[in-house]
Parts: C-alpha cells; sequence; structure tokens
C-alpha cells in the first residue's frame, strides 16, 4: 500500500499535469535537433531531467524551470553545473541575450506556454515535445494561432512520440515541434498586431469562400485565392495582408 507521502506527491504531480518522459532516445533526438551553435538552453518543465542530462551532455549552459520543489531538488543534486529555477514556466522570465529552448510541456497549457513563447524576442529556436494533435496542426499551418504567427516563425513538425514514452502514460501521444525564428521576417515585426488583428479579422469573417471573406473584411477584391483561410502559406498570408491593408 503506498505511504499517505507518495500519494499526496502523486496527486500533486497530476495536478501540475505531469507526464514525464521517460524515453532516453526521445530526449536525445530533442538535444540533437538544436542547432550547434553554443548558445544557452532554457528548458521547461525539466520534471525528473530525462532532457536535461541530454542537454547538460553538449557542454552549454544550461537553466531548468521546474515548478514542483521536489523535482527541482532533485535536479539540483544531479546536475550542479545546470541552474535550476523553481517557478511557473508561463512566469518565467526569459534571458534578454540570445538562446534557446527546450521543453517538455505540460499538455493542459501548450497553447497558453506557446503563446508567450512566441511573444517573446530573444530566443532563435523551440524544440517542444507536445499533443501530437497540436505538434501536427501547428507544423500542418491552417489554423489562426499559426497564421498569426507564421511571418515570424517557421513550425515543423519532428517525429511523433508514443504515450508510452511518459509516466504516467497520458491518453494521447506526445509529438516533437520544432519552432525557428525566421532571419528574414515576412512582415515588419512593428505591424505584428495589425497583422494579427487582420488574420483574426479573415478566419472569423462572413463568406462562402476566402475570396468572399476577404472582399467583406477589406473591400478589396483578390483574385486566384484558395478556397479558404486555412488552406494559405506563410507567404500567402503575408502577400494578401500586403496587398488589402
Amino acid at each position: 500500500m503506498p505511504s499517505r507521502r507518495n500519494s499526496a506527491r502523486d496527486r500533486a504531480r497530476r495536478e501540475l499535469g505531469q507526464n514525464f518522459l521517460i524515453d532516453r532516445d526521445v530526449a536525445r533526438r530533442m538535444a540533437d535537433l538544436l542547432d550547434p551553435s553554443p548558445v544557452p538552453v532554457v528548458e521547461l518543465g525539466a520534471g525528473r531531467g530525462a532532457i536535461t542530462r541530454e542537454l547538460a551532455r553538449t557542454g552549454r549552459p544550461i537553466t531548468a524551470v521546474e515548478l514542483d520543489p521536489h523535482w527541482a531538488d532533485e535536479l539540483r543534486g544531479k546536475w550542479p553545473r545546470v541552474r535550476v529555477i523553481r517557478g511557473d514556466m508561463l512566469e518565467f522570465r526569459f534571458p534578454d541575450a540570445p538562446h534557446a529552448v527546450v521543453g517538455n510541456l505540460p499538455f493542459g497549457i501548450t497553447t497558453a506556454v506557446t503563446r508567450r513563447l512566441l511573444d517573446t524576442r530573444c530566443w532563435s529556436e523551440a524544440v517542444l515535445l507536445v499533443q501530437w494533435d497540436v505538434a501536427r496542426k501547428r507544423a500542418a499551418g491552417g489554423n489562426q494561432l499559426t497564421a498569426q504567427w507564421s511571418p515570424w516563425y517557421e513550425f515543423r513538425l519532428c517525429g511523433r512520440v508514443s504515450a508510452r514514452s511518459f509516466r504516467p502514460v497520458p491518453a494521447v501521444d506526445g509529438g516533437v515541434l520544432r519552432i525557428l525564428r525566421r532571419a528574414g521576417p515576412l512582415v515588419p515585426f512593428g505591424e505584428l498586431g495589425r497583422y494579427q488583428r487582420f488574420v483574426e479579422a479573415v478566419f472569423t469573417g462572413r463568406g462562402r469562400g476566402l475570396g468572399e471573406i476577404v472582399r467583406n473584411v477589406t473591400g478589396c477584391r483578390v483574385r486566384d485565392l484558395p478556397a479558404l483561410p486555412r488552406d494559405l502559406t506563410a507567404e500567402g498570408w503575408a502577400r494578401l495582408y500586403t496587398e488589402t491593408t
């Protein structure tokens, strides 16, 4: 019979939405996906340290963010050269200097963390373990969030991760999503707010087909458009924005 202490800890882990990665091959693959530059790495949701272990072998400076005090203490004991921050990844203040981001994100807050990350300026790439459907949809495009950020970021799907690679085992598989900051933005960053409002207006606008939606939203007639907003590429969105605003 489990002790009362262990039961309380198990409940706390469930409340934090922690699904620990136990597959070392996946952790190694995530670390290897990073560009081989020497920039520091911020790891979100370090947990038991499966990914931390693989990041530490790269020799880069590592900052591991972990909310659970038990696991934060264990990380400090295992990897004394890793800077461990005990705190909420949604409130973590990212460095002002260039860095990369890696993380096994709690499935319940994936969108919130992704939005906050995309709104942060100094990281160059992020390798994130999220729900499979989220990773697939972000990389494929066709959704509002991806369209709103695609002029500044590229979203790439880098593999499916079986639910059996986690403990406790979640109800769905995971997916590795790599996000790269574009060297040359398709829209000036200073127009981010205006561009994102434009994308939202098109996605929520009325009309039978994209051409009619764009005409209703902007008053402009644009030819040779695909059938629906979800069919536009990143370049297509940037071009449509430029031509109609």
